[in-house]
């Protein structure tokens, strides 16, 4: 990027991390543990020139350092999904593209790929068929999903190149805890039964590919995985394996809450949103368009970060004060103490935690 770009946008530093952009909301699945039936907006999918537009403006204007094709929907219902990629390489920023997996095919990892993509995560979430009826995937079998991923995996195994493709697996240990409300679906909910996952996934994976020498190093890697912490664990040069917490990322906003008044969140300073229609949102969460102060047919990715409503946002969360409805409903929560909890335990989090354990990763990989 051009050094002689200004580094900041009054409390916002430049590049942000990540620009979603959502090439379409509409999706092939319907995940219980997804918000998308929540989800009273429109559907549709962004016209490619606004596509091109975007990155264009966003690789001029220097906002941000990847741009993530994926805010709710499945993208690769895109049908230029991969002269988007292209595209956002073109104009200077890595591309990651965030999938249920279901549609991939040899074919199509391999024009990814050569298109310049930088990470494929794919969504698995349910390794079983079990958990996989969460997925409301019509008639897509089990099975057919496992043979798919696995062909899809062993093309990126087998392939030069720099994409690294990431198998995200959903744990839920707290789905006792989460009174009087608890999530119906049962996920994994133990470590023993996560690493018996992975590790089933692995050798599904590995056996009878080029790394088949590694395969028991491979899977005592999985052994790293723990139930209650998101953990990122590289089995290969090319392939990691990933773990999630469900949250209740719909449910959180039905009915009444207590509203935060302080706390704090990254957003906008690690990442913002495009919507389908063209609708900015404050970050990769908003599934619904609840927080929309523009839109990108009259103000470009650089002009909406300079808007006084979005600074005002972002320089309320760095004297942890919430501004935003949206946001307050974010932080807050249904009862008095839990959402005093949620407001203390963002800040603990994200300004303390965090730190904590990228300085341990780093120090780590430094070894």
């Amino acid at each position: 990027m051009d050094d002689r770009r200004p580094r900041k946008i009054g409390v916002i530093e430049l590049p942000v991390r990540r620009l979603h952009l959502e090439l379409t909301s509409r999706c092939n699945f319907a995940c219980e543990f997804c918000p998308d039936g929540a989800m009273r907006r429109p559907r549709g999918t962004m016209p490619r020139p606004m596509v091109e537009r975007l990155l264009a403006e966003a690789g001029r204007e220097g906002v941000a350092r990847q741009i993530h094709f994926h805010v709710m929907g499945e993208p690769l219902l895109y049908p230029d999904l991969p002269e988007a990629v292209q595209s956002a390489r073109r104009h200077g920023m890595e591309a990651w593209v965030t999938t249920n997996g279901s549609l991939l095919a040899p074919a199509l990892v391999t024009a990814l790929r050569e298109a310049g993509l930088a990470r494929l995560i794919v969504s698995l979430q349910t390794p079983d068929s079990d958990s996989f009826a969460l997925r409301g995937s019509g008639q897509l079998a089990f099975e057919t999903y496992r043979d798919r991923l696995i062909a899809a995996a062993r093309t990126v195994l087998a392939s030069p190149g720099a994409m690294r493709l990431t198998l995200g697996f959903l744990a839920n240990p707290l789905r006792r805890f989460h009174a009087p409300n608890p999530p119906r679906m049962r996920l994994t909910e133990s470590g023993a039964t996560l690493r018996a996952h992975m590790a089933a996934w692995a050798e599904w994976i590995v056996r009878g590919t080029r790394h088949e020498a590694d395969l028991p190093e491979i899977v005592a890697r999985t052994r790293r995985a723990g139930i209650l912490k998101e953990t990122s664990i590289p089995l290969t040069e090319t392939l990691d394996f990933q773990v999630r917490i469900l949250g209740n990322w719909a449910g959180h906003f039905a009915g009444p809450v207590f509203q935060a008044r302080f706390g704090y969140c990254p957003g906008l300073q690690e990442n913002f949103g495009v919507l389908w229609n063209g609708d900015y949102v404050l970050c990769c969460t908003d599934y619904d368009g609840q927080t929309t102060l523009a839109n990108a047919a009259e103000v470009s990715p650089r002009d909406y970060l300079s808007l006084p409503a979005v600074q005002e946002i972002a320089r309320g969360f760095r004297g942890y004060r919430v501004v935003h409805p949206h946001c307050r409903r974010c932080l807050g929560d249904r009862h008095l103490a839990s959402a005093l909890c949620r407001q203390v335990g963002s800040i603990i989090y994200f300004k303390l935690y965090r730190r904590l354990v990228g300085a341990g990763r780093a120090e780590r990989e430094a070894v």
